[in-house]
């Protein structure tokens, strides 16, 4: 018992505010904190986060190269646009309004701002998180002008079911951009790709396990009991995305280019993403693909 209450002791030290002045004066070695790297490093004239999910339910990519996409392409709303084959386009509907309905009442926006919370924790001039359903350029160009920050990280969530239903994807696209650019002679301009500070995807997907070629009965296996297995695969899909996106956020250009040039690590195809292979827990893949990180794991 003694023994016992000494260990809680000593933790309860080492929880309190004093305890590595406590841990000084006994002669106990403290690790100095790590200076901030990358995107986490203070700004001059400072940064705002601001998060968006525009979507209001799940859809389904049914452009099939597009699953391979890790830059939030691939969208229903926007394959239908670029005019993609009615027919499927339709059967994808029939399919997905099962899932959708299965995930009434699932907070998706709260979990993006939560998953985004979390995933810059790190970064020194985060002190809090706006949160808007417009992700339009006229929108984000709109929020650049009204905040008296230098720069901007926008931070967008996008989730959608595979062409063929054998898996689930969570999208972070983070794009910095700055207030002022004076090669813009417009201001929607300022979100084109040349002049962003920074852009970078961080990308989740969750494969159905036991899946077939047959999108029908994916699709049921998704909407079965009130979308048990959907609303686990995105729980887990952005819980992924809190763990992989501080890495991203912390590692500078230099160490990103390193990994991209690194020909001793092959680059693989995985679930349809390219990528080299980074170091992952068992039946897990975690690709580099040279604009961020693709993460691939079975639905726990």
């Amino acid at each position: 018992m003694l023994k016992n209450l000494s260990v809680l002791c000593a933790c309860l030290v080492a929880a309190s505010p004093n305890a590595a002045a406590a841990a000084q004066t006994q002669g106990v070695a403290v690790a100095a904190a790590q200076p901030a790297t990358g995107q986490n490093v203070p700004v001059a004239g400072g940064r705002s986060l601001h998060v968006m999910v525009a979507q209001s339910e799940i859809k389904s990519d049914i452009n099939v190269s597009n699953i391979a996409v890790a830059t939030g392409g691939g969208l229903l709303g926007g394959l239908i646009g670029a005019a993609v084959d009615s027919a499927r386009a339709k059967k994808a509907e029939v399919l997905i309004t099962p899932v959708r309905t299965g995930l009434v009442g699932l907070d998706t926006d709260a979990m993006a701002i939560e998953t985004a919370k979390a995933a810059f924790a790190n970064a020194q001039w985060n002190t809090a998180a706006d949160f808007s359903k417009d992700s339009s350029p006229a929108g984000k160009s709109a929020y650049l002008d009204s905040t008296q920050n230098a720069e901007t990280a926008f931070v967008e969530y996008t989730y959608d079911l595979s062409p063929t239903f054998d898996a689930l994807r969570v999208n972070e696209s983070i794009q910095v951009a700055a207030r002022n650019v004076p090669a813009a002679n417009k201001p929607e301009k300022r979100l084109q790709p040349k002049y962003l500070v920074y852009s970078r995807n961080v990308v989740s997907v969750v494969l159905l396990p036991d899946a077939t070629k047959d999108k029908d009965a994916n699709a049921a296996r998704w909407a079965a009991d009130n979308g048990k297995l959907a609303r686990a695969a995105l729980e887990q899909a952005f819980a992924r995305l809190r763990a992989n996106t501080p890495r991203l956020l912390a590692m500078s250009a230099a160490e990103q280019d390193a990994l991209t040039r690194d020909k001793a690590n092959k680059w693989i195809m995985a679930n349809g993403y390219r990528g080299r292979p980074q170091s992952a827990a068992n039946g897990e893949a975690l690709l580099w693909t040279g604009d961020g990180f693709v993460h691939i794991a079975p639905v726990n």
